[in-house]
């Protein structure tokens, strides 16, 4: 039968044939901030295998929601829905600026459609739709991300006009299989150079300003991120962040300056599991072993705290944290494949 769709506010796309159940009318459309819609976009991605679910995707209206809420009213995600004849919404894309990155002009894209509406164009139409507006918006460039291990998803980003940038892969640590003790030396390398190495717990008990002096480094350190924990690292964003553990955020101090840090959380979906978020160290410490001795306290705590395992990610840029983790026993796991696209 054929497959036709629908002209709506200002989107058009060309009808085309294919056996499917059925006539098919799909609509593409502003996305509308009301709480159904946030329900619905959510429950897409809540449907999908944790696996293949990427960064800034959220399976929880609420999360969802404060995400779209840390953006400027002229920089919000312009985001759009795929809406099936009874109403369903069925797909989405959005674009929103990347403002974590130093150059200008770029935009963070992704998509999903539902299983059951794959492979009818839904996906390249929202797209479209997407980057058409981030170029509107100034846009000069679009990253995108997928998980490397789906081929479908990796052939139709290259299908689409994206490149390959960078790999950023999962590495995982079960704490109980290191031997701490001769990491120490590393630790104490570092003290004896003037670093001093505390957590935030104790640390928000001696300095009534952590926070603007942290949040200052936080920032700093996710600029030369790829793919950070938040797109817009807010001083509200990252109290809450902050505080979700303080006796697993670590720092390194020179004096009453903040210069490095390594963040842990426990992961609510994996009991027994440990998420590494930044591990970081301002660019003029670098190469003194201080990434090397926070990631040694990281594990210790672990093991203290009876976790079996830590999950952190790595760029395939980033060589010395590569190196780090696999020196400390890290194991290599399949990851995401980050694409870009010129816009201009």
């Amino acid at each position: 039968m054929l497959h036709t769709w629908k002209v709506d506010e200002g989107v058009r796309v060309r009808p085309r044939t294919r056996p499917v159940k059925g006539c098919i009318g799909i609509r593409i459309r502003p996305f509308r901030r009301t709480d159904e819609e946030y329900a619905a976009v959510a429950a897409i991605v809540a449907r999908a295998p944790a696996g293949e679910v990427c960064d800034f995707e959220y399976s929880n209206p609420a999360a969802l929601r404060a995400f779209d809420e840390v953006f400027a009213s002229d920089a919000l995600p312009r985001r759009y829905v795929a809406v099936a004849p009874d109403g369903a919404i069925i797909g989405y894309a959005h674009t929103f600026p990347t403002t974590w990155i130093a150059e200008p002009g770029g935009f963070w894209a992704a998509v999903r459609v539902l299983p059951a509406y794959r492979r009818l164009t839904i996906g390249r139409q929202l797209l479209a739709r997407a980057l058409g507006e981030a170029h509107a918006a100034g846009g000069l460039f679009a990253l995108a991300q997928v998980r490397e291990q789906l081929a479908d998803a990796t052939d139709f980003a290259e299908q689409t006009g994206f490149t390959e940038m960078l790999r950023s892969w999962e590495m995982l640590l079960d704490p109980r299989a290191v031997d701490v003790a001769p990491l120490q030396r590393h630790v104490a390398r570092a003290e004896a150079s003037g670093i001093r190495l505390t957590t935030l717990a104790a640390q928000r008990a001696v300095d009534p300003d952590w926070l603007p002096k942290l949040h200052a480094l936080h920032f700093t350190l996710n600029r030369d991120v790829p793919l950070p924990d938040a797109p817009n690292i807010t001083l509200e964003w990252f109290e809450q962040f902050a505080l979700t553990c303080p006796e697993a955020f670590f720092i390194a101090m020179d004096g009453d300056r903040y210069i490095g840090e390594s963040v842990m959380h426990p992961d609510e979906r994996q009991p027994g599991v440990l998420k590494q978020h930044l591990t970081g160290v301002l660019r003029e410490y670098r190469g003194r072993g201080v990434a090397m001795a926070l990631k040694v306290l990281t594990i210790a705590y672990a093991q203290t705290c009876g976790y079996t395992q830590i999950s952190t990610w790595v760029e395939s840029t980033n060589a010395s944290m590569l190196a780090i983790n696999e020196r400390l026993g890290f194991t290599r796991h399949p990851g995401l494949v980050v694409y870009r696209q010129d816009l201009t």
